[in-house]
């Protein structure tokens, strides 16, 4: 209304001061005439500049309360629904003056927001006296009647005296005043019947840090309830709030949560909070609990510094440096892209040589017989890139292959980071060779075939390995790498085609008939590859969990139990989702083995025991553990595994007895298909190549280039022969020794999995009489609670 008016009285303006000229006036006054896009281009971006079309028309559909209108236009115009009109007033504004709450909802839902011109609502109800005495006075001055006014004013214009043109345009700049006075009585009205929302339904706040908190709350539940279109939050360090030590307004109306930082650790806060619209806000209401004290668990732990720090990762960074003063010819370490799923295809290699092109190209293998082999799977989407054969690329590694594969196929984990070293381990790893070290040949054999898979396919990210090698039954190995293409035309391979997956695995189970040969073996597993390539780089969801440790040892390797879903973490159920545990909670917790010591919780403490012990049967009734075994498990109490800054880890460990499988010991549990055996170092490396991606790459990097110079370094001390020679040689080794413990100290403080491990291996820590009792616990878990949550296991289960 206010736009349409305001454009009314420039274009009389300008019609007058037109027709006021002679001929050539005439031609300006029939060109403003002309509107919309039969306008000038310098005239139509004036226009646009003042007055904006969509959001003219917002503002009227608000006004005249169309709320089908006022969606079609949220939907399909760029329009800012949190824009000012002349008056001061929003839409939201407007709407909720007007008293239309469908209208309100609607705006709401597209991010409307209430506007912040007016700082009390006594200038809000000022302002609009104010406009609607303006609008009786131009109503008055056009010879129109108001309510307080029932004959024309005696400045009403001598219609005789004027054209009908002008006439008619009076009477209609006439119409659109009175229009715009009744529509701000309207909106009057609406501001003296309104009154603020009722109080929040809930408000709670819990610690997210040593010195944060967050504070949630809700709108009234009463459905006669005023709309709340903001919030208020205050805290202070006094219960009855007599001093308030901050505050802070959310305009947000769908924002129920705020995070307030910056308080002093350990000093006790209360909070409280209030809803509010125009009119003011509603009575406070306290949180629940009505205070926090912001604190750690590390508080009350031995545990002082974080696994994953800063610190750490600067470390790393220092160590590269160093390295690279050793080695000029390194290349500058680049950060990997945190994708959250698998990467893309890698740089592509440089353009062939005229040398390279008169080379003979590696040939893929398909009929593999008994020996080593290195494969590549592709994939993008639904399709599959493989060979004229409908086979994967594979590439021959040796003919023959060491006594343990799995050695060299932990140490290809880590090589798998650094790919783009590949040419330079190889090249100093040969130099090596002449000492007849098994492991060496093999593994120089190893990087020689990931080469030739780089050559061939035109990558230099060959991806990811597979879990575990791929074995048959007459000793033929193949290692599988797995890795993600976002564009299928960055490869481009002779003799090779993208397959779609559907056809492919209807291809493979018309032909197989047996899996006792390898290549059958390689090609029934591409589904189970690219799931496990998809999953394992899933992060769970921001929260506190409890996981679950369940080991199996066999000669060479010792596995643990991971859901196959979720690879990359323990079988855990969710507690909650602040990942934080304060000091209070983890002291409560780490004593919960007598009712002598549970006396006097705080709420807080025992809604913390609650969820911990109704989390921990639904994870035993997911890992199939019996009421009586349930007993007999422990909490690893030493400290909360922060994995990451959004997903914390309390463990639970089975008895002794029973935390580890041995060869011949048949458990249901190890024969589920939903479970999956991960060896300890495969397991570290999905792990932290997850949700610590930054660090694993730059460890492996600088592990193998470290191992292998050291290697070299002490070849060359044996080797020298002067006392010149042999003291350099000494010093070099002594400087990569060092590099290499500082290195080994960094990668050890971030394995938690090992502590954990030993704890469950320790029959002291059982023994000792502060270990948190488990089945104290379950016992503070009651039937009913179990029956309004229990529900709801599995879909918590692998969140």
């Amino acid at each position: 209304m206010v736009f349409k008016l305001l454009y009314e009285e420039k274009r009389a303006k300008r019609t007058e001061s037109s027709g006021s000229d002679g001929g050539g006036g005439g031609d300006k006054g029939e060109a403003m005439e002309v509107e919309g896009p039969l306008a000038p281009p310098n005239r139509r971006k004036k226009m646009r500049h003042q007055i904006d079309i969509h959001l003219h028309a917002l503002f009227a559909a608000v006004e005249h309360g169309h709320v089908d209108k006022t969606r079609t236009i949220l939907e399909s115009a760029d329009v800012n629904v949190n824009s000012m009109n002349s008056d001061g007033f929003t839409p939201l504004d407007v709407a909720i003056l007007s008293n239309n709450a469908p209208l309100v909802k609607l705006l709401i839902s597209f991010g409307a927001q209430e506007g912040n011109k007016f700082t009390s609502p006594d200038k809000l109800g000022a302002h609009l006296r104010h406009l609607l005495h303006e609008a009786e006075r131009r109503v008055l001055d056009l010879g129109g009647e108001t309510s307080n006014s029932h004959h024309h004013s005696t400045l009403s214009i001598n219609r005789g005296s004027i054209s009908v043109a002008d006439s008619e345009r009076s009477d209609k700049t006439l119409a659109l005043w009175e229009r715009r006075c009744k529509g701000l009585k309207k909106m009057l009205l609406g501001f003296d019947q309104a009154r603020p929302p009722d109080t929040p339904s809930s408000v709670s706040v819990e610690v997210t840090g040593v010195s944060s908190v967050c504070v949630s709350y809700q709108e009234p539940d009463s459905s006669s309830s005023p709309q709340c279109t903001k919030y208020k939050v205050e805290w202070s360090l006094d219960p009855e709030f007599q001093q308030v030590s901050g505050s802070c307004v959310i305009l947000d109306s769908k924002q129920h949560s705020l995070e307030v930082s910056g308080l002093a650790h350990g000093q006790r806060v209360y909070f409280r909070a209030f809803t509010g619209n125009i009119r003011g806000f509603s009575p406070a209401k306290v949180s629940v609990p009505a205070f926090v004290e912001p604190s750690s668990w590390r508080d009350c732990s031995c545990v002082k510094t974080e696994r994953i720090s800063s610190d750490g990762l600067a470390l790393l960074d220092r160590l590269f440096s160093e390295m690279k003063n050793e080695r000029p010819d390194l290349k500058t370490y680049n950060e990997p892209v945190e994708d959250g799923g698998g990467d893309c295809a890698g740089k592509r290699k440089k353009t062939a040589s005229i040398k390279q092109l008169f080379t003979a190209a590696s040939k893929f293998q398909k009929h593999l017989k008994r020996g080593v082999f290195l494969s590549c799977l592709l994939y993008h989407e639904d399709k599959v890139l493989v060979t004229n054969e409908d086979f994967l690329p594979v590439i021959e590694i040796d003919d023959t292959y060491p006594n343990s594969i799995y050695q060299d196929f932990h140490w290809l984990l880590k090589v798998s980071c650094t790919w783009e070293d590949i040419k330079l381990l190889r090249n100093e790893m040969e130099k090596s060779l002449s000492n007849s070290n098994t492991s060496n040949h093999f593994r120089v054999k190893l990087l020689n075939a990931s080469l030739q898979m780089q050559t061939a396919l035109s990558i230099e990210n060959i991806g990811q390995l597979y879990h575990r090698p791929i074995k048959d039954s007459e000793g033929t190995i193949v290692i599988p790498l797995i890795n993600y293409v976002k564009n299928v035309k960055s490869i481009s391979v002779l003799n090779s085609r993208w397959l779609p997956l559907s056809k492919l695995t209807k291809t493979k189970r018309t032909n197989m008939c047996t899996e006792n040969n390898v290549s059958e073996m390689l090609m029934a597993s591409v589904q189970d590859q690219i799931t496990y390539h998809q999953v394992s780089r899933i992060k769970l969801s921001k929260g506190l969990y409890l996981g679950y440790l369940k080991m199996r040892s066999s000669v060479d390797l010792l596995q643990v139990l991971v859901p196959s879903k979720s690879p990359n973490v323990p079988p855990h159920c969710k507690i909650r989702d602040n990942p934080h545990v304060t000091a209070d909670e983890w002291e409560v917790l780490r004593s919960c083995n007598s009712s002598d010591k549970l006396s006097g919780l705080s709420e807080q403490q025992r809604m913390f025991l609650e969820h911990v012990a109704l989390t921990m049967k639904r994870l035993f009734r997911y890992m199939e553990v019996t009421e009586d075994d349930c007993a007999l498990h422990r909490l690893y109490d030493s400290e909360v595994i922060e994995i990451s800054p959004e997903v914390s880890l309390i463990m639970i460990v089975p008895p002794i007895e029973s935390a580890c499988s041995v060869p011949g010991q048949r458990e249901l549990l190890l024969q589920r298909p939903d479970l999956l055996p991960l060896p300890v170092q495969v397991f570290e490396m999905v792990h932290l190549g997850t949700y610590q991606r930054s660090l694993v790459s730059k460890y492996s990097r600088l592990s193998c280039i470290l191992q292998l110079d050291t290697a070299l370094a002490q070849q060359g001390h044996r080797e020298a022969f002067s006392n010149t020679e042999v003291s350099l040689a000494k010093e070099r080794l002594s400087r990569l020794e060092t590099l290499q413990s500082r290195l080994n100290t960094t990668w050890k403080q971030t394995r938690w999995l090992l502590d954990v491990l030993s704890y469950a291996r320790d029959r002291m820590a059982t023994q000792c009489s502060s270990v948190p009792s488990v089945k104290y616990l379950l016992s503070l878990c009651n039937a009913s609670a179990e029956a309004n949550t229990g529900s709801s296991c599995d879909q918590q289960l692998l969140n």
